[in-house]
């Protein structure tokens, strides 16, 4: 049973005796009162809907309440910021798949050292090449050493037997780029999990737009309880008023002596007990835009009007079965569960690949000074390259991967189970609340004929306590009842707009921020 039930409930409990007490003052006894005491204060008739339930031109209506709930909420800030890190993680994925080239610089300076000299005896002389370096083998002869291509060239001084000594190259520079193919992986693992990045980017998607749809109804039911307790509030203070006009009426009858003050007694009580529930209805309200204005980002004092006509009819759709049905292909958590399945699915063969060898083709060039693949090594700049295609394979990478496979094949049973139990949980959400906004609609309908009984009743009360044949607490009476027709009217209209609300969450309804 909602708050405003009991509050209703109570209201018209703490009225059972002014009733009672009415019914058992004889009409003889009050035709009396009226010869020797003033006439009673005449109650003004019954106020119109409070204010905050009234409409106001630029006020708040559903949609903008709903708007600016998702505005205001931090969780679809987070699930947008996770939209956000799965799209990051799909690209870092997609650069898997890219041949890495790396490029390096090298600078190296090394410490001078006294060359070995090398000996050849006497029957072998050397030559050195003075532009290039080049050493080359020349001749031995009696009057020194002959250079086979005496061309600025100049024989390699020695003492006793023939030999030289290596130049040291003190300074080294060396420049090498480095491109890495993954052959087997980019179309076997890679591209798997690319495709596994994608679902869990469009999963999160869905995530984020069911947060949204979470949250647009979740201030639009905390605005429509804001003024269901403003309502509330309403009542319940033109009880309290009704119930000390009340007292005015009837300790006027007991300072005559014509009722009993055992009578006044038992309204002081329901006095204490109407001034209780008026508390109990501010403490409500308070709480009620407390977390109207946390949902909608509302500052305190920043006013919270109705743009809206709470008894103008609405449209009601017509067919439950259809409504499943549409819920069942457009709610984002059942989108969001199917592409998380189908990313494992993908990521669950990215691991597979695991179980074989892996080719990868690299490519290198290297330009160095010296380059140590030219000897004797020379101060100048040489270009290598060289291209290795390596096949591995490791027993403890197969015997990991086949453990996580296992873990990522109870990872998609998990998820697929929880699919399983939204998908039935659907049916039985969107029954439960047509049925809620069946039952609001023949509220209204049920709430409008209390309203003209009540309204009747009022009149005639009224017509007869003017002439004098009617008691006060008969008007009293006809007042409350009135008060809470009115009440139930605009509570089976909040009622109705609720269910609409979350009927159109359950749907899956796309919203939209301002």
């Amino acid at each position: 049973m909602t708050r405003s039930v009991w509050w209703a409930v109570g209201i018209g409990a703490w009225m059972l005796p002014l009733t009672a007490m009415g019914q058992t003052t004889a009409a003889g006894t009050e035709s009396m009162a009226r010869e020797m005491v003033t006439a009673p204060t005449a109650a003004p008739a019954p106020p119109e809907l409070p204010e905050v339930l009234t409409m106001h031109p630029g006020g708040i209506t559903a949609e903008r309440a709903g708007a600016m709930g998702i505005a205001a909420a931090a969780l679809v800030r987070a699930a947008h910021a996770n939209t956000e890190a799965a799209e990051a993680a799909r690209t870092e994925a997609a650069m898997g798949m890219v041949p890495q080239l790396t490029v390096s610089a090298r600078y190296t300076r090394l410490s001078e050292i006294t060359p070995p000299r090398l000996n050849f005896g006497s029957a072998a002389a050397f030559c050195v090449n003075t532009q290039t370096g080049a050493l080359y083998a020349g001749m031995a002869g009696s009057m020194g050493t002959t250079c086979v291509n005496p061309r600025d060239s100049v024989p390699v001084p020695s003492t006793g037997s023939a030999g030289f000594s290596f130049p040291v190259i003190l300074n080294q520079y060396a420049v090498n780029a480095t491109l890495t193919v993954p052959i087997s992986d980019i179309p076997f693992r890679l591209a798997r999990v690319y495709e596994a990045a994608g679902l869990q980017a469009q999963a999160r998607r869905f995530d984020e737009e069911a947060q949204r749809a979470t949250s647009a109804a979740d201030a639009r039911v905390a605005f429509y309880e804001y003024l269901r307790a403003q309502g509330q509030l309403a009542i319940t203070q033109q009880a309290v008023e009704t119930a000390r006009r009340h007292r005015e009426d009837l300790t006027r009858f007991v300072e005559a002596g014509t009722v009993a003050r055992v009578e006044l007694l038992r309204v002081d009580a329901q006095m204490a007990e109407s001034e209780r529930m008026l508390v109990m209805a501010r403490e409500g309200a308070a709480v009620a835009e407390a977390n109207a204005r946390i949902r909608l980002n509302l500052l305190h004092g920043e006013p919270m009007l109705l743009g809206e006509d709470l008894t103008a009819p609405v449209d009601i759709p017509g067919d439950v079965q259809a409504l499943i049905d549409r819920a069942w292909r457009s709610r984002p958590e059942l989108e969001s569960l199917n592409r998380q399945i189908s990313a494992l699915d993908a990521n669950l063969s990215a691991v597979r690949a695991g179980y074989l060898p892996s080719l990868v083709g690299q490519a290198s060039v290297d330009i160095a000074n010296p380059n140590q693949r030219f000897q004797p090594a020379t101060e100048e700049w040489n270009t290598t390259w060289s291209a290795t295609l390596n096949l591995q394979w490791s027993l403890s990478g197969a015997l990991q991967n086949s453990a996580t496979a296992s873990r990522v094949i109870a990872q998609r049973e998990a998820v697929r189970a929880q699919m399983a139990a939204l998908f039935s949980g659907v049916e039985l959400d969107i029954r439960s609340t047509w049925t809620s906004l069946q039952a609001a609609r023949a509220g209204i309908e049920a709430a409008n004929r209390q309203l003209a009984a009540a309204q009747e009743s009022y009149r005639v009360r009224r017509e007869r306590f003017g002439a004098g044949s009617a008691i006060s607490s008969d008007l009293t009476d006809a007042e409350n009842d009135l008060l809470r027709a009115r009440f139930a009217v605009v509570n089976a209209h909040v009622d109705l707009r609720i269910a609409l609300m979350r009927l159109r969450r359950l749907v899956g309804t796309a919203e939209r921020a301002n």
